[in-house]
């Protein structure tokens, strides 16, 4: 463990002593929980950032979007799916 000395408002050292009693832990303990829990907030914020660019860089075929919309059909037991509209699930140009 390492020590460290911040700064915080009135107020959210009020709501963290608050928890703390609530709880019956250290400050120390609280604090250490509410940051972790942000910093993987924050990296699930990160890793959806790049899942989003990278997909608007390379986005489904039509093909891709029609075999997903057959699964989701699938799973929800809809009779109604792609690739009973034509052909567009067989054709592999697209």
């Amino acid at each position: 463990m390492e020590k460290v000395t911040v700064s915080l408002p009135a107020d959210l050292l009020a709501r963290i002593e608050d928890r703390r009693r609530g709880r019956e832990t250290s400050r120390s303990q609280v604090v250490s929980e509410l940051l972790w829990r942000g910093w993987r907030q924050a990296e699930a914020e990160e890793r959806e950032h790049r899942y989003r660019a990278s997909y608007q860089a390379e986005p489904d075929t039509r093909r891709e979007q029609t075999w997903a919309d057959q699964a989701a059909a699938d799973f929800l037991g809809e009779e109604d799916s792609a690739w009973g509209t034509g052909d567009a699930g067989n054709d592999a140009s697209r």
